[in-house]
C-alpha cells in the first residue's frame, strides 16, 4: 500500500507539474506579449474589479469542490446537488453584479467599469458549470486529463487575447481572454468526465457538503478581501496607472508561487484525504512535504526577487520599471504561499474546517491593519505591507497546525535551519556578483548562475537532499518511463 501510494503521489505530481509548468510558461509568454502591447492603465481597470470577481468566485466554489474531494463514497446525488447549487448562486451573483456596475464605476470614478463589469461577470456563470467536473477529475486523481484541458484552454485563450491586443482592443483583450478560457472548459470537461447532472437536488447531501464547505467559504472571502484590499484602496486614492503597476507586480509574482501551490494543492489534498485516518502517516507526509517545499520553492522566489530589475526590464520594457520594488515585495511574500496551502490542507483533510476558519478570522484584522496603515506611505509601502501580513499569517497558522499534530513551530524552524543558511549564502553571493555588471542581460544570466551554484553547493554540503528523497526521485523516474 505504501509503494502504491508513493506511485500515485509521484504520478500525480508529475502530471500536475507538467500541467502547471507548461501552463505557466504559456501564460508567461502571453503575459509578456500583452504587457508590451497594452498599457498599465488597462491592467489597472481589471485590477479595480479583482475583489468583486474573486469574492463572487469564492461564493460559486463555496468550498464544495474540497467537500466533494474530501468526502468518502461520494454519490451522484452529491455531485448533482453541488452542480445545481453552484449554477443558481452564479446566476444570482451575476444579477447583483449587473445592477451594481454603475455603483462600482462611481466608486472608482471610471465610467468604463460599467460595461466591463457586466461583461466580465459572465465568467461567474461559465465557471460554475466547471466546478463539479473539475472536482471529479481531481478526486479520481486524473491529472493527465486536467493537464490536457488546462493547456488547451490556456493556449487558445492566449492567442485570442494576444490577437485582440495587437488589433488595438486594449483592456477588452484581457476580458475576452478570461471568458474564452472559461468557456473552453465548459466544452472540454465533459469529454473527459462523461458526466452530467442526472439526479435531483438532495437536501441531505447539501447539508453535508455545506457543513464542510461553509467554513472554507468564510475563510475564502476573508482571504480574498485581504488579498484585494490593496487594489481597492489604491484605486480609490491613486490613479489607475498605479493600480496597473501593483496588479502586474502581484500577478507576475504569482507565476512561480501559484505553480508550486497548485501542484501541491491538486495532488496533496486528495492524497491527505485518502490517508487522514492514519494519524502517524498523515503527520509524516505533512513534515516531509513541508521540508521539501521550502527546499525547492524558497530559492526560486528569493532569486527572482534579487533579479527583479533585469527580469522586468528585459521582459516588459522600461515602461513597467515602477513595479520593480513592488514585485520584490510580492515575490518574498508569495514564498510562504505553498506552506500555507500545506497547512490549510492538513486541517481540511482532518475535517477541522472550523479551526481553519478561526485562524484566518484572527489574522485577518491584523493583515488589514497593516495595509491600512501603509496607505499614506504610498503604493510601494502597501506592497511591503503584504509581505508583513504574509509572514504573520504563516507564523500563526504554523503554530496552530503544529500544536494540532504535535510538531511545534520552533521544531519546524529548527528543521529548516540549514535551508535558511543556504538561502542566506545564495542571497549574499548573488547580490555581490551582479554588482560587477551593468547590463541587464549580464545581471540576469550571471546572477542566476551564481545563485544556483551557491545554493546547490550548499544543499550538497549540508546533505539537505537525503537518501530517502533520492530513492523517491528514482521511483518517479521509473513511473514516468
Amino acid at each position: 500500500m505504501a509503494e502504491a501510494l508513493k506511485k500515485q503521489f509521484f504520478k500525480g505530481i508529475a502530471w500536475t507539474l507538467v500541467q502547471n509548468l507548461a501552463t505557466r510558461v504559456l501564460s508567461l509568454v502571453f503575459t509578456i506579449i500583452l504587457a508590451r502591447l497594452l498599457m498599465p492603465e488597462d491592467y489597472g481597470l481589471i485590477g479595480m474589479l479583482s475583489i468583486f470577481i474573486s469574492i463572487s468566485d469564492v461564493f460559486i466554489q463555496s468550498g464544495f469542490s474540497q467537500a466533494l474531494i474530501q468526502k468518502n463514497n461520494t454519490t451522484d446525488d452529491d455531485f448533482s446537488t453541488a452542480f445545481y447549487f453552484n449554477t443558481v448562486v452564479s446566476l444570482l451573483i451575476y444579477v447583483i453584479m449587473f445592477f451594481s456596475a454603475p455603483l462600482i464605476a462611481i466608486f472608482y470614478n471610471e465610467p468604463q467599469l460599467i460595461i466591463l463589469t457586466r461583461v466580465l461577470s459572465l465568467n461567474f456563470i461559465l465557471g460554475a458549470l466547471n466546478v463539479v467536473q473539475q472536482s471529479k477529475l481531481t478526486k479520481a486523481m486524473n491529472f493527465k486529463a486536467l493537464a490536457i484541458i488546462t493547456l488547451i484552454c490556456t493556449f487558445v485563450s492566449g492567442i485570442v487575447g494576444m490577437t485582440m491586443a495587437y488589433c488595438g482592443f486594449g483592456v477588452w483583450a484581457l476580458v475576452v481572454q478570461t471568458l474564452t478560457a472559461t468557456l473552453l472548459r465548459v466544452f472540454t470537461f465533459p469529454i473527459f468526465t462523461k458526466w452530467h447532472p442526472n439526479r435531483p437536488f438532495n437536501f441531505k447531501s447539501f447539508q453535508h457538503l455545506w457543513g464542510f464547505g461553509s467554513k472554507i467559504l468564510v475563510t475564502g472571502i476573508l482571504e480574498v478581501i485581504i488579498r484585494n484590499l490593496s487594489n481597492i484602496l489604491i484605486g480609490r486614492f491613486y490613479d489607475k496607472e498605479q493600480v496597473g503597476y501593483f496588479t502586474k507586480a502581484r500577478s507576475f509574482a504569482d507565476v512561480p508561487a501559484m505553480t508550486m501551490s497548485s501542484v501541491l494543492g491538486t495532488v496533496l489534498f486528495p492524497l491527505l484525504s485518502e490517508i487522514h485516518e492514519d494519524e502517524d502517516r498523515h503527520v509524516r507526509v505533512f513534515k516531509r512535504v513541508s521540508f521539501y517545499t521550502v527546499l525547492f520553492s524558497f530559492p526560486v522566489m528569493i532569486l527572482c526577487a534579487i533579479l527583479a530589475k533585469p527580469i522586468v526590464i528585459i521582459l516588459f520594457t522600461e515602461k513597467w520599471a515602477n513595479c520593480i520594488p513592488m514585485l520584490q515585495a510580492f515575490l518574498l511574500a508569495r514564498a510562504f504561499l505553498p506552506l500555507n496551502v500545506i497547512n490549510a490542507h492538513m486541517l481540511q483533510t482532518r475535517g477541522e474546517t472550523k479551526l481553519y476558519m478561526n485562524v484566518y478570522s484572527v489574522t485577518a484584522p491584523l493583515s488589514i491593519l497593516a495595509i491600512v496603515i501603509s496607505i499614506p506611505l504610498g503604493v510601494q509601502a502597501m506592497a511591503w505591507a503584504t509581505l508583513l501580513s504574509g509572514i504573520l499569517y504563516y507564523t500563526i497558522f504554523s503554530i496552530v497546525v503544529g500544536r494540532r499534530v504535535g510538531y511545534s513551530f520552533i521544531q519546524h524552524i529548527w528543521d529548516l535551519r540549514l535551508i535558511f543558511l543556504s538561502l542566506l549564502l545564495m542571497t549574499i553571493g548573488t547580490w555581490i556578483g551582479i554588482t560587477f555588471f551593468s547590463g541587464m542581460w549580464a545581471k540576469l544570466i550571471i546572477g542566476f548562475l551564481i545563485g544556483s551554484l551557491i545554493y546547490l553547493a550548499s544543499c550538497w554540503g549540508f546533505r539537505l537532499v537525503d537518501e530517502e528523497m533520492i530513492q523517491l526521485l528514482k521511483l518517479k523516474l521509473k513511473i514516468n518511463k
